[in-house]
Parts: structure tokens; sequence; C-alpha cells
């Protein structure tokens, strides 16, 4: 655990956009920050990407959320 205001290191790298951030998935944290965001995609079922790195493969907080937001539009019925 950080103290407060600590920032927490970077562990993961986003395959959208290249931003660093930190995975709790690959951290070992109790609980990642994504599973805050509406379930629209599956989980990485491995914390290794493509390349054989120890990297998820996830996206940052602000691919994630644009994604989310996004895929969120796609399913919502139509309003006349």
């Amino acid at each position: 655990m950080t103290a407060a205001g600590a920032s927490v290191p970077s562990n993961s790298s986003c395959p959208r956009c290249g931003a660093t951030f930190r995975c709790g998935m690959v951290g070992g944290d109790a609980e990642c920050w994504c599973v805050k965001l509406p379930h629209v995609m599956p989980v990485p079922s491995s914390t290794s990407s493509s390349i054989g790195t120890s990297e998820a493969s996830c996206f940052c907080p602000a691919c994630l959320q644009k994604i989310t937001d996004d895929r969120q539009q796609d399913t919502s019925p139509a309003r006349d």
C-alpha cells in the first residue's frame, strides 16, 4: 500500500495509445481500477501480452473509458 498522495508505479502499456498505467491484475492488487467501469468486454485471460512481456493486454483508464462509452452508446435503444 502506498502513502496518501504517493504515486503508484506504472506496470502496463496501453495497446491503443501507448500510455503507461497501473494494472491491478499485473500488480497483484486485490482489485483493479477497471472493475468500477461497466463490463462491456472480457478481461484478458492471462497477464501476458502477445509480445511475451509481463504487461497485461488491457487498456489505460482513458482508452477503456472511451471504449466503454462507445459500446454503451452502440447498445442503447434508438430514440425517436
